[in-house]
């Protein structure tokens, strides 16, 4: 099972949970579950609206970190 962060948009993997994701810190109504892996890969993917990020600790596969933002 996956939950979204709507307030972050960002994709944590309840199966592989740590302490830095902080899921207990983002409010109740801001919390939607995912049970599907093709649902977290449509949501990452990048032409989707909101574009969701995944966690860099537990779903470092699908975190994309853009390089340009070192440079501002």
């Amino acid at each position: 099972m996956y939950i979204t962060d709507e307030v972050n948009l960002i994709i944590h993997d309840m199966s592989y949970i740590r302490h830095e994701c902080k899921v207990n810190k983002i409010p109740p109504d801001k919390k939607k579950k995912i049970y599907v892996l093709a649902t977290v890969k449509r949501m990452v993917d990048t032409s989707h609206i909101p574009k969701y990020n995944g966690c860099p600790h537990c779903l470092s596969e699908y975190n994309t970190f853009d390089f340009t933002k070192l440079f501002r």
